[in-house]
């Protein structure tokens, strides 16, 4: 009887260790990175692409973690801009305006790739009651940092990572 037990409980965890063995995607962590990197320069290459955020970084002020799906789009010749801000504003519409949540178009857009893992993007973009300056910073595993200079607030960073 307890040779049994000792039988059916080895076999279950040989069964469990199988299983999780093949749940991988076969692919090993070199093609995997391969994969990320491949995804991250088609999405540069053809303004295509999304900025998922997690982290922000008022000026003066402490780093914080945001928990909702704030994320900036570029495509092609615009930017959808859905990010929190907290700062100092220096002119504001009645009521506070849109902050940081704006659709606009993208005016001098530029790309630097300064080293083999890290791309540096330039651009502007005015949401009608502001005028932002972006400068984003990209690596090869997609993770990004954006930071954001308006004309009438104060600058504020975030932290994040591309999503595919």
């Amino acid at each position: 009887m307890m040779n049994r037990i000792a039988l059916f409980l080895m076999t279950t965890v040989m069964v469990l260790m199988l299983a999780a063995c093949g749940t991988g995607n076969g692919l090993t962590k070199a093609e995997r990175e391969a994969a990320i990197t491949r995804q991250v320069q088609e999405g540069l290459d053809t303004r295509h692409y999304t900025i998922a955020v997690d982290w922000m970084k008022p000026l003066g002020g402490m780093a914080r973690h945001v928990s909702s799906n704030y994320e900036l789009k570029v495509n092609g010749d615009e930017v959808d801009s859905y990010l929190p801000y907290v700062g100092e504003a220096y002119h504001l519409p009645y009521g506070g305006g849109k902050g940081l949540n704006f659709k606009g178009k993208i005016q001098d857009y530029s790309i630097n790739y300064l080293t083999s893992n890290r791309s540096h993007i330039e651009f502007t973009a005015d949401s009608g009651e502001d005028t932002f300056f972006f400068r984003i910073d990209v690596f090869n595993n997609g993770k990004a940092i954006i930071d954001i200079i308006p004309r009438d607030r104060d600058a504020i960073s975030f932290d994040g990572e591309m999503t595919f």
